[in-house]
């Protein structure tokens, strides 16, 4: 887990975690500068459990200033010593079977590098707002990656070999590292699985869609690479590969860069030309934006 600046909901997350029904882990939690009231709790938390044998263990690191969100993340990977690790942002709520059920599924499963669930969504008084169901199988979840991440982080688990093996967490896109790790570990072949059932819950927040044209643009530009990234995904079908091209043009487009949007778009029909009408994902990522514009005008 890593915070920055996270009162009021931290303590819930915190909570969350040490309530799993499986105690033998680890919580390592870094502060990532917090100006709020985030570090006097987790410095009542340390005090609590100094001294004694409780598990899970808990191990708290303070930074003195906010590095950024995809550093942070990756000083926090660099201080795991499990095979395994599961990531929890600190507004989230993990179920209290999530690390028991993460665990055997990883023993049954050892092809599997990446593991994930299906998530509901809360607001900010933890009432449940929605679900996202994702498939079980890996190659359905990478054909289904052009369209929308397939990957709730906080819902996510993987073997940390794998991810330092890859560089962790890319420090060229602030925004999307999380997508950024899973295209780099699909590339170097791992696999991936989704758990059937929900073990986490997502908070969600009404100031999260920002309309800062600087961020705007930052977004855009990890968009269309992580699209040109996902071409690189072994065994990726034409149906996939067009909805990336595209979806690659677009983000071009929100970047004023019509000179190499319009070359985009024609590779992407050039990957099936008649796919083209027929193309699901490619009809449901154009849906996917029209919502979500409309959603910010409402």
């Amino acid at each position: 887990m890593t915070a920055y600046n996270a009162m009021p909901y931290i303590r819930e997350a915190v909570d969350s975690a040490l309530a799993q029904t499986q105690q033998d882990f680890t919580l390592l939690i870094l502060n990532n500068g917090s100006q709020d009231g985030t570090g006097a709790y987790l410095r009542e938390l340390e005090a609590a459990h100094k001294g004694t044998d409780k598990l899970p263990r808990l191990v708290i690191e303070h930074l003195d200033s906010n590095i950024g969100r995809t550093p942070v993340l990756n000083r926090a990977l660099a201080r795991v010593e499990t095979d395994i690790t599961a990531i929890l942002d600190a507004d989230d709520i993990a179920m209290p079977q999530r690390i028991a059920r993460t665990v055997a599924f990883f023993d049954r499963n050892p092809d599997i590098d990446i593991l994930g669930s299906d998530i509901a969504y809360i607001d900010g008084t933890g009432n449940i707002v929605g679900e996202e169901k994702y498939p079980a199988e890996h190659e359905e979840l990478c054909r289904r990656l052009p369209l929308v991440n397939q990957f709730a982080h906080s819902a996510c688990a993987y073997r940390t070999a794998k991810a330092m093996a890859v560089g962790g967490y890319s420090t060229d896109f602030p925004y999307a590292q999380d997508l950024a790790l899973w295209i780099a570990l699909f590339r170097a072949g791992s696999r991936a699985a989704n758990m059937q059932e929900t073990l986490a819950r997502i908070r969600t927040h009404p100031g999260q869609a920002t309309r800062d044209i600087n961020l705007i643009r930052l977004r855009a530009q990890d968009n269309y690479r992580l699209s040109q990234a996902m071409l690189g995904i072994p065994g990726l079908g034409r149906e996939s590969r067009q909805a990336a091209r595209l979806r690659s043009a677009g983000a071009l487009f929100k970047l004023g860069d019509w000179r190499r949007a319009w070359p985009e778009i024609w590779r992407g029909i050039s990957e099936a030309p008649l796919l083209l009408p027929a193309n699901k994902l490619l009809w449901s990522r154009l849906l996917l934006e029209i919502s979500k514009r409309t959603k910010r005008r409402t």
